[in-house]
């Protein structure tokens, strides 16, 4: 995917970590230790190695790319949005928006600039079994005829996949959840890199500019990024990242 240059305004910065499935590894090692006491306690409460790696690599990597390598990241303090959503509370020259996701295998971590208002992404595996009925039953009705028009059991299984990580970034992005029902706004243009959304309610309604963005951090996987300013005019880039790769 393209990317401007490093020190764009209005780049968003994806980065993507390998998280293990059953004993910690290099990575999980590494972010445990920019984790404060208490994120620390909350991880030894996964009872599944899969969940408690995927929550210190998650919250680790996090505190290592906020803290631009400017401060300790251990020093970055985080409070929470009405619904649950972690934001920068110190230091304040350090604030941007940004927000993790995982699935098995795989963490991301979007980053974006003062330029941007909410950030949200997700991921899934390709071989992830879906069920035609979840759509059926959640997405828009629009999203809904679009699958029923595939060719292919794969060919749905892909749309389904975009469609879902599209309006997981942005629930996630608003820092709504579930709260928001997936019936309230609907993806057009989802063959493309950057799909576009309608909202059908008026509650989701604003003056913001929403981007959207579909990727393949690392093969076998699909990720949707959602990004909202208030800058109708000036382009967003993605920059895609190992995190892998600036640890080792």
């Amino acid at each position: 995917m393209a990317a401007n240059a490093p020190d764009s305004h209005h780049a968003i910065r994806l980065w993507h970590a390998t998280s293990s499935s059953a004993h910690p590894g290099p990575i999980e090692r590494c972010c445990q230790d920019w984790l404060d006491e208490s994120e620390r306690q909350r991880a030894d409460r996964f009872r599944v190695a899969t969940s408690r790696n995927q929550n210190i690599v998650g919250r680790g990597m996090a505190r290592r790319l906020l803290s631009r390598g400017q401060v300790d990241p251990r020093k970055i303090r985080f409070a929470l949005e009405p619904h649950g959503k972690p934001f920068v509370s110190e230091p304040e020259d350090l604030q941007a928006p940004f927000n993790v996701a995982h699935t098995d295998g795989l963490v991301l971590c979007g980053i974006g600039s003062s330029q941007h208002r909410f950030v949200g992404v997700d991921v899934e595996r390709r071989s992830r079994r879906t069920d035609p009925q979840l759509a059926e039953r959640y997405f828009a009705k629009p999203e809904v005829e679009l699958l029923r028009r595939a060719r292919s059991s794969e060919a749905r299984q892909g749309l389904f996949l975009r469609i879902w990580t599209l309006k997981e970034a942005f629930i996630k992005a608003i820092g709504t959840g579930l709260q928001t029902p997936l019936a309230d706004f609907a993806f057009e243009k989802i063959d493309s890199e950057q799909p576009c959304i309608r909202m059908l309610s008026p509650k989701l309604e604003s003056n913001l500019c929403w981007r959207f963005f579909c990727t393949e951090p690392r093969p076998g996987y699909v990720g949707a990024i959602a990004v909202a300013s208030e800058d109708r005019t000036s382009p967003v880039a993605v920059e895609v990242h190992c995190f892998d790769d600036l640890i080792h």
